[in-house]
């Protein structure tokens, strides 16, 4: 089963063993980031409007 993967991480994976991996870890960080920024972003929202937000853990 050979995986489909976009140009440029196929192109990753072929240059160096670990690199792909090394990508993907680096895209992760900057996902939580941004997630991180927009709950910063929604609580400022709430507070403004006077609505606590729920803090229950999601796990």
């Amino acid at each position: 089963m050979q995986l489909m993967l976009p140009h440029s991480l196929a192109e990753s994976e072929e240059e160096a063993p670990g690199m792909l991996l090394q990508e993907l870890e680096r895209r992760q960080d900057d996902v939580l980031a941004q997630l991180d920024d927009l709950e910063a972003k929604l609580n400022e929202v709430l507070s403004g409007l006077k609505i606590e937000p729920d803090t229950t853990p999601l796990d």
